[in-house]
């Protein structure tokens, strides 16, 4: 494939992106044709391009530099694909088990109907902005705020840090209740500090807004309960009620602090798209009159109902984008293109190098979703078929959850596949699909009981899963009821084209599932999964099969757009031409390798620790033909460590494929004493070697080593493209002195993995 720099894209051709983006087109009008409303968004994930081997962009969530290159990011794509009114809100994320407060969450978000949600940028301020706001401002702009919001002034308390003389902030009850038939703003009195005129924080450096003693209040007899209003309902205007809510009934307050010179809003939790967008109109006039700007922090709008936006969180060793969904092709290349412009403008990339200098993903991956324009117009869920199209054809084509994943894959990775989890799940899920046929009427209500025992890893857990469905229609979370189905067997790739072409596969399969349901039995591919598929080899033979049966329906994929894909996921260490003609060749290229969890370390924190000592290669021999003597099955036999390699035939005459499994490491500290089989050493380096059985003598052989060829470790991954290579290049030797022939040991096989040596039982077979 040639790779032209000048292309407008910027990985390939222009020949070839015109290709991809002619065929964007031809599915996107096959979608219009059909009737199908369909949206696709995802959770690209980035790293630090100056420095990826900090601890915050190889292991922890959190960091000051991540927090940093967000702000930066966040700023800069609300310039670029925003619409005029959008808000910029620095809220909070999800609280992890282990994590004493919640992860940043910073968001920029927008009305579906092109109304405003924020008129004046001028009065968004960020939080380094040199402002010297006071004390006394914040507590004048919460005196202007009840005035907008018709609320008297006896429901705000002052809040305060206790080595402090003056007020921290400004607390408000506050909640949407139905007054006289129509929403309206109430607040309550908050007794238990009555008497002392003040709430005491939670020491700590976070908003007030998470530092508020809640546990103190007494608890109500009924607590109140927010309305919720329909966001095309008229603007609210309330007047100032006759009387609060029962004392303590809401468990709710908005804040209003000065932190580092900036004022900053604390938003509560709030149920209903009409509340929120009323009550930012309440605080954008009030800081107008005030001209005073704030910084918008704490709980962010309520989604699908008429809002949207992104996010950017904090994910161990990157930082997530959760990227809001678009419904054409054009809007996806637009949207992936501007986004990794940004990001790398804001110092990010999405490409880190192994510690042997092998191209990696980011290591935080770049889920897929795909639903609606809302999600009773999901195609998911006005044809349940579809979903169990996507399901069959995902487990039909190993391809498809090997190719574009990351290192971390197997029954205990985020992305299992459904027939790497339960045993029974594929005869389980046979008979849940009975409820699928075409045509078929299933509640949205159902789909999840239906198939969620199945869509999850040996944990029960529904969310690690190649096919989520925990945001299509979980009836008892209508927070989560969006429509959606999630993809996560996706690695972040390393340009913004390969991304799209992922997506482009997937919208080609949805146009043909919808047309032509794909109904076949569910296969049971048994150890093979942990064998030949995890091979290169066998992984690009079902790979053309999933290309060709698209063509033959109208999507015409071709395989070379695919090379950058297979290439850096499977990387040649090196290849040897044989002695005794040049034609013939032996190619050591990477293959996969299921990381098990390791299981008495698993609630360790919020990150999951894994057995990487393991690792495993692909060799094939190319070239190798002539009619072999009596009782030999080939002329050549391959070697690695001295043990025969099982080379099985590719069905081209001469050409054979087998595999060599191995201890690359050991793993140090607490890990190395309860993962598997701790006792054996690693088998560095591996010494391959080609024999000529006819002419008995060794006729080619390389060394490929996992780590520095003089022995030392690798400390630090390659940071540049220079240096990864050039670590790549160094671990692999040919040695090209023919060597007579010693004796080859029997052959070490198991039936569960026919095509690959393992090095353990060999080793210790011979040992023993």
């Amino acid at each position: 494939m040639t790779v032209e720099q000048s292309s407008p894209i910027g990985l390939y051709s222009p020949a070839q992106w015109q290709a991809i983006n002619v065929l964007g087109q031809q599915v996107d009008v096959r979608l219009q044709q059909l009737g199908v409303d369909l949206t696709m968004g995802g959770e690209p994930t980035y790293i630090d391009a100056a420095d990826p081997n900090a601890l915050e962009w190889t292991y922890a969530a959190l960091g000051e530099g991540k927090r940093q290159r967000a702000e930066a990011l966040l700023l800069q794509l609300q310039r670029r694909l925003t619409p005029p009114g959008s808000l910029r809100h620095y809220g909070i994320g999800k609280l992890y088990p282990g994590e004493a407060i919640p992860r940043w969450a910073l968001g920029c978000f927008w009305r579906s109907d092109g109304e405003p949600l924020w008129r004046s940028p001028s009065l968004l301020a960020v939080p380094d902005q040199n402002a010297h706001h006071t004390w006394q401002q914040a507590q004048t702009f919460m005196h202007e705020l009840l005035l907008c919001l018709g609320i008297p002034d006896q429901a705000v308390l002052a809040a305060q840090d206790a080595d402090l003389d003056h007020p921290t902030g400004y607390v408000l009850p506050f909640l949407t209740v139905l007054h006289q038939g129509r929403p309206t703003w109430t607040s309550c009195s908050w007794t238990v500090w009555a008497e002392a005129g003040a709430v005491p924080l939670v020491p700590g450096e976070t908003p007030i807004g998470m530092r508020l003693p809640l546990g103190d209040l007494p608890q109500p007899e009924a607590f109140a309960t927010e309305a919720l209003p329909q966001l095309t309902d008229a603007a609210i205007r309330p007047e100032a009620i006759a009387s609060l809510a029962a004392p303590n009934s809401i468990q709710l307050a908005l804040c209003i602090e000065v932190r580092q010179g900036v004022l900053h809003v604390f938003l509560p939790p709030i149920a209903s798209a009409r509340s929120f967008v009323d009550l930012l109109t309440a605080l954008e006039a009030t800081a107008e009159s005030l001209d005073l700007p704030v910084v918008l922090e704490g709980y962010g709008p309520p989604w699908n109902q008429g809002i949207q936006g992104f996010q950017f969180t904090p994910d161990p060793g990157v930082l997530e984008v959760n990227i809001h969904p678009v419904g054409s092709w054009t809007e996806l290349v637009d949207l992936h293109t501007a986004l990794d412009d940004e990001a790398f403008a804001c110092g990010l990339t999405c490409e880190r190098y192994g510690l042997d200098g092998r191209p990696l993903g980011t290591g935080g991956g770049a889920h897929i979703t795909i639903g609606g324009s809302t999600p009773t117009a999901s195609p998911l869920l006005k044809r349940p078929d579809l979903l169990r199209s996507l399901i069959t054809y995902w487990q039909h084509h190993p391809s498809l959850s090997y190719l574009f994943s990351g290192q971390f894959i197997g029954p205990t990775s985020q992305s299992p596949r459904v027939d790497e989890a339960r045993h029974d799940s594929l005869y389980e899920l046979e008979v849940a699909f009975l409820s699928l046929a075409p045509g078929a009427t299933v509640p949205p209500e159902l789909l999840h009981p239906l198939l969620g025992p199945f869509l999850a890893d040996i944990t029960g857990n529904t969310h690690r899963t190649a096919l989520c469905i925990d945001k299509l229609f979980p009836p008892d979370n209508p927070a989560l009821q969006l429509g959606l189905l999630e993809f996560r067997s996706f690695e972040m790739p390393a340009h913004p084209e390969l991304r799209l072409l992922q997506m482009l596969l997937i919208r080609a399969l949805v146009a043909w599932f919808w047309q032509t349901p794909f109904t076949q039995p569910l296969r049971r591919w048994g150890t093979a999964l942990g064998d030949r598929y995890l091979l290169p080899h066998y992984l690009q033979q079902d790979f053309a099969a999933v290309l060709q049966q698209l063509t033959e329906a109208g999507y015409g994929f071709q395989a070379d757009w695919f090379i950058p894909f297979w290439e850096r996921r499977f990387p040649r260490y090196g290849q040897i031409a044989l002695v005794d003609n040049p034609a013939r060749s032996l190619e050591v290229r990477a293959a996969l390798e299921p990381w098990p969890v390791i299981g008495d370390l698993s609630q360790a924190g919020t990150s999951r620790h894994v057995d990487n000592s393991l690792e495993r290669i692909q060799l094939r021999l190319r070239g190798a033909v002539g009619d072999p003597p009596a009782g030999q099955a080939t002329r050549y036999a391959v070697l690695c460590n001295g043990h025969p390699v099982p080379m099985r035939s590719t069905d081209v005459p001469g050409d054979y494929v087998g595999a060599v499994r191995f201890r690359a490491r050991t793993l140090v500290g607490i890990e190395s004493l309860v993962a598997d089989h701790p006792s054996l050493a690693p088998h560095s380096p591996l010494t391959f070697a080609v024999v000529d059985t006819w002419q008995q003598r060794i006729v080619g052989r390389a060394v490929y080593h996992i780590q520095s060829p003089d022995g030392s470790l690798y400390d630090q991954a390659p940071i540049t493209p220079a240096a990864a290579q050039a670590r790549m290049g160094e671990r692999f030797s040919p040695q090209f002195k023919v060597q007579p022939l010693g004796e080859i040991p029997p052959l070490i096989s198991h039936p569960d993995t026919p095509l690959t040596l393992d090095l353990r039982l060999a080793s210790q077979r011979s040992v023993n």
